[in-house]
């Protein structure tokens, strides 16, 4: 609703459709080649990974700019974002004008990060390189698998990691166990400390 409000004021650009599962997505844009536009959120209905949908969208449907449209302005997303080739990525808690504007300035070819425009590689210089970019990302984790891994070394539960998520506890633990296959370890507590020391999250 927010995004059909930034655009209602606009004459040079409309929202032509809204998924909110990534399958849905993908069969919108193999059905529509002249969608200009994919505005992505992090998190999509049915706990599937917006940015692993930008990854998608990327690889199969090059002629289409993915914006990120995300109230998360944590470094680790945006550096994922990055990674998978998001054009933008702008903050939820902008005003509808300031979302409208950087939409249109990022179609024009101009990366923008919450409203700055920088290059590309200037983006991967700030974080120390492009090699350094794919080494903050290691595993290929998930936002909601870095999150995961956020609220355990912060001490919740899992039935507060579960609360504040709106999951199953049950889904906690599926979470949990992604986690572990992909750091290649057997408990969480051995990815949370292999975590902690490459400075993938931080003890809060």
């Amino acid at each position: 609703m927010g995004l059909q409000m930034a655009l209602d004021v606009r004459t040079d650009m409309r929202l032509v459709s809204h998924k909110t599962t990534s399958g849905a997505a993908v069969s919108y844009l193999n059905e529509n080649p002249k969608v200009d536009i994919a505005i992505l959120d992090i998190t999509l209905e049915q706990q599937t990974d917006g940015l692993e949908l930008l990854g998608l969208i990327r690889k199969s449907f090059p002629q289409v700019i993915p914006i990120m449209l995300s109230h998360y302005k944590t470094p680790a997303y945006i550096i994922q974002a990055i990674t998978y080739g998001a054009r933008a990525y702008i903050a939820k808690d902008s005003s509808p004008e300031e979302i409208a504007n950087d939409i249109l300035r990022a179609y024009e070819g101009n990366n923008l990060f919450f409203g700055d425009t920088i290059p590309e590689e200037e983006i991967n210089s700030l974080f120390g390189g492009e090699d350094n970019v794919r080494h903050r990302r290691p595993q290929n984790l998930s936002p909601r698998e870095l999150e995961v891994l956020q609220f355990v070394t912060s001490g919740y539960s899992n039935s507060q990691i579960a609360s504040a998520l709106g999951v199953t506890t049950a889904t906690v633990d599926t979470y949990k166990e992604r986690i572990k296959a992909k750091f290649g370890l057997d408990t969480i507590i051995e990815c949370v400390a292999s975590a902690v020391d490459t400075e993938l999250i931080s003890i809060r």
